[in-house]
């Protein structure tokens, strides 16, 4: 709210691949945050508009079924069995072994290529729960590759950051961009030169993650809950 009161441009950047953007939204919204769909910048979003720019329109779906219907509205056939444009890949909590190895001729035998919409190792489910992400199947699935090419669209990957600063008309010298996630979030900011803050009310509880990442990568700052971050976001 004191954001928008000041005029001053910001954007969600969301890895989220299990809700349609306008759902995101809606669930903001109803928690009283005064956000509309113009401040989120998504993975799913961007994964369309990039997919579609390369033709990639034939897709094997590996996400949650439920938004099989959001990719046929955007314009996709979705394809299990048989040659296909691209494996694409998001968070799924029931993903089989038998759905995983249905791509493996589509990968291995048909040059398909594999569009990862985020490199996330693991994420917390309702329940707390750790739970695979994209980004541990992408390995996998990876080296069964022959000759398509693996795309990543969401964060630590620097498209999506591209996207929220051209949003906000900003250069990332001027950007601070906060999140729980030193690893799959503020890794990428800061390697593009954006100022960086690490939440601790989240995925981590403590600042010990940090000596997974080189010294140069660590945050700007680092607070107990986003409310410690006012006097920084006012200078």
């Amino acid at each position: 709210t004191r954001l928008i009161d000041r005029a001053v441009p910001f954007c969600l950047v969301s890895n989220n691949t299990t809700h349609r953007p306008e759902e995101l939204i809606a669930d903001l919204v109803a928690a009283g945050f005064p956000v509309a769909e113009q401040h989120l910048i998504g993975t799913l979003g961007l994964g369309v508009r990039l997919l579609h720019q390369d033709g990639r329109t034939r897709i094997n779906w590996l996400g949650t079924p439920r938004l099989a219907s959001y990719w046929r509205a955007q314009g996709f056939t979705l394809v299990e069995d048989g040659p296909c444009d691209a494996v694409v890949l998001g968070v799924d909590s029931d993903l089989s072994m038998a759905r995983l190895e249905q791509t493996l001729p589509q990968l291995h035998d048909h040059g398909a290529d594999l569009v990862c919409l985020h490199r996330n190792l693991f994420y917390l489910d309702e329940g707390g729960r750790r739970r695979f992400g994209p980004g541990a199947w992408c390995g996998a699935l990876q080296a069964l590759m022959t000759t398509g090419t693996v795309l990543t669209v969401g964060k630590p990957e620097p498209p999506i950051y591209h996207e929220a600063l051209e949003r906000i008309g900003a250069e990332a010298r001027e950007t601070l961009f906060i999140s729980d996630d030193p690893l799959s979030d503020l890794r990428g900011a800061k390697r593009l030169g954006m100022s960086t803050a690490l939440v601790l009310s989240g995925k981590y509880r403590d600042h010990g993650v940090l000596g997974q990442l080189d010294q140069p990568e660590w945050p700007d700052y680092i607070c107990g809950r986003l409310a410690d971050l006012t006097d920084e976001i006012e200078t």
